[in-house]
């Protein structure tokens, strides 16, 4: 299962996605999985620069994970969302679903 955990400051931000590590079937640890980053120009704008799924974890949809956390993050805080990153902007604007947070 992965988890996303968001963290931001007055000009920037981090979603992080972590996951349980197993040894020998049993749950150890939360490791970190990936990460996207977004700077804030203003307080109404999210600028999301880069996202990357660490080496061996790629193929599980970790990206997505991250990009649809910063979409509900921006509807729940006003906030639209400018796609620099490659990955963010393919997704976002494959269809107009997002088009309300697109800045």
């Amino acid at each position: 299962m992965i988890t996303i955990q968001h963290k931001e400051t007055e000009k920037s931000g981090i979603f992080e996605a972590w996951m349980s590590a197993t040894e020998e079937g049993a749950c150890t640890e939360q490791v970190q999985v990936g990460e996207m980053t977004y700077q804030r120009p203003n307080p109404e704008r999210m600028i999301i620069d880069h996202t990357r799924v660490f080496e061996g974890y790629e193929g599980r949809g970790i990206a997505r994970q991250m990009v649809l956390a910063a979409v509900d993050f921006a509807r729940s805080n006003n906030r639209q969302i400018i796609p620099v990153c490659s990955y963010a902007q393919a997704f976002l604007t494959r269809t107009d679903e997002y088009k309300d947070i697109l800045g």
